[in-house]
């Protein structure tokens, strides 16, 4: 007859062998069958002999404490001593479920380690802000008339045909500067601050573009605004002069 082979889990300890045979057979943790439980606990101690696999001291010294608490439950015991004696498995039980609980923990934390092995964190980074307000340009009228000139610059490029380049004859369009004076007005009540180029927007014909330039600097000469140039960005902001 041939000899059984038997395939033996690595156990981290006893204790991992014991709650291998507790969970295996199905067993109340806190009401465990000793002499069962040791009966398989020093089988596979004798497998893992017959199989040349080094049992620790650890394992042996747990084969002891088994046969010690199964020797002292088989001990008669007296009828005034029942209430008194604490169950010889208490001890026993205690170790296990301690085990249980960091078993459990290093269960969860192996995934926060498998979910976060690909994160990686910057440490936070001071930013030098300067002590100094940011300087503002003086504008001159002439500063004023190159960026006029770049306006239309732009606005030409983006402007599409306008129907009235076909006709034959030139058409001069009447645009009231005090009512382009008005619109620019109304954007800065909708905004503390406008860019230049914000007045031009989804302007494309020249009278009106003449029209607003003319009423931003007479709305400049009037001082009910003030325009300046940023340094960072270069763009020309327009302003109320009570903002300024």
């Amino acid at each position: 007859m041939n000899k059984l082979s038997f395939k033996l889990p690595a156990f981290e300890g006893p204790l991992d062998l014991l709650m291998h045979l507790i969970q295996k057979n199905k067993i109340n943790i806190y009401d465990i069958p000793i002499a069962k439980i040791t009966q398989q606990y020093l089988l596979y101690l004798e497998n893992m002999q017959e199989m040349d696999l080094e049992v620790s001291s650890e394992f042996l010294m747990m084969a002891a404490s088994l046969l010690y608490i199964k020797s002292k439950m088989l001990l008669p015991k007296h009828q005034d001593e029942e209430d008194e004696e604490e169950d010889p498995r208490q001890e026993l039980v205690n170790k296990l479920l301690e085990y249980k609980k960091y078993k459990q923990m290093s269960k969860v934390l192996l995934q926060r380690h498998d979910h976060y092995q690909h994160v990686f964190f910057k440490e936070p980074q001071t930013l030098d802000f300067p002590d100094d307000p940011p300087q503002i340009i003086a504008l001159s009228v002439e500063d004023l008339i190159k960026a006029f000139n770049s306006v239309l610059i732009r606005r030409s490029r983006l402007a599409p045909p306008h129907k009235a380049s076909f006709d034959e004859i030139v058409r001069y369009k009447r645009v009231s500067v005090e009512q382009k004076r008005v619109e620019i007005m109304l954007l800065l009540k909708r905004k503390r601050e406008i860019t230049l180029m914000e007045v031009f927007v989804d302007t494309y014909d020249r009278p009106e573009i003449v029209a607003k330039f003319l009423a931003v600097l007479d709305l400049i000469k009037a001082d009910v605004i003030y325009a300046f140039q940023s340094e960072s960005d270069g763009e020309i902001y327009i302003v109320r002069s009570s903002e300024r």
